[in-house]
């Protein structure tokens, strides 16, 4: 294993998470959102807003550790491979859900399909790639 490419990409990755925040911002809410929340419990309504805001949150702390971290990440002590299985199993953990989602139908713009398949291809690369530095 090189450690210096490894480093650098742990830092591209890094930046990654955040064009990847950046863009969720821009994505465009499903039909009917905030009529079909209005129509279950509020309690509910409030898990979905707190789900988006924690998938949101771990993005940036898993982006801010790969930039400002990623020597200590490569460099394979218990407490880095650590961080890299939690990174590889949340990134591996949305590559499942995403298409269970099943939001294919409401992609209806060439650029939603392409954004859609550019983060199914990084959360696979992202589990793969942190998920190699865990175990590594």
């Amino acid at each position: 294993m090189q450690p210096d490419i490894w480093i650098l990409g742990v830092r591209a990755a890094g930046v990654a998470h955040f064009v990847t925040l950046i863009l969720a911002c821009f994505t465009p809410i499903p039909p009917d959102w905030d009529a079909n929340l209005r129509r279950i419990p509020e309690i509910h309504r409030r898990f979905a807003i707190a789900q988006n805001f924690s998938i949101g949150a771990m993005i940036a702390v898993l982006g801010a550790f790969s930039v400002g971290f990623a020597p200590t990440l490569v460099a394979g002590t218990p407490l880095a491979r650590a961080v890299c299985a939690a990174t590889a199993l949340f990134w591996g953990g949305r590559l499942v859900v995403l298409p269970w989602l099943g939001v294919k139908p409401t992609l209806t713009t060439p650029w939603l399909r392409l954004g859609y398949a550019l983060l199914i291809c990084e959360c696979a690369i992202f589990a793969a790639g942190y998920g190699w530095l865990a175990s590594a």
